[in-house]
């Protein structure tokens, strides 16, 4: 059995849920957009709203709930690269949303559950 770093499970569980979004109709458009002030791991598009996404994993609960990671500090580096990307893409008057994706992993990287939860940190604008 081989065991994941904690790089490759992360890497897992994003492109999990890109292919979550996907299945459901979304059009991911940008995977680990990197910025100075903070890095967005999904930009994607529902309808006509543009949707940052925060995925967190998990393997275990001995660091806490995903979700839990998710607090003032994240919020802000979130919101500051959302800023970063509307403004360097010409887009600050769209519609925009916070949703975190907290993924489940077994120890070699299997997927053991998913959950969506939409506009967790209300609208971006």
């Amino acid at each position: 059995m081989m065991v994941l770093t904690t790089r490759l499970k992360g890497r897992q569980a994003e492109q999990a849920a890109a292919d979550y979004l996907r299945s459901r109709g979304w059009r991911v458009v940008v995977e680990n957009y990197v910025t100075p002030v903070g890095e967005i791991d999904l930009i994607a598009q529902d309808g006509a709203t543009l949707v940052m996404v925060e995925v967190k994993a998990r393997s275990g609960s001995m660091f806490g709930e995903a979700l839990e990671a998710v607090g003032p500090r994240k919020e802000r580096r979130l919101r500051a690269a959302a800023a970063w990307w509307m403004a360097e893409k010409g887009q600050v008057t769209r519609q925009i949303r916070f949703d975190v994706i907290t993924i489940s992993l077994g120890d070699e990287g299997s997927l053991l559950s998913l959950s969506h939860l939409p506009d967790v940190l209300g609208s971006g604008r």
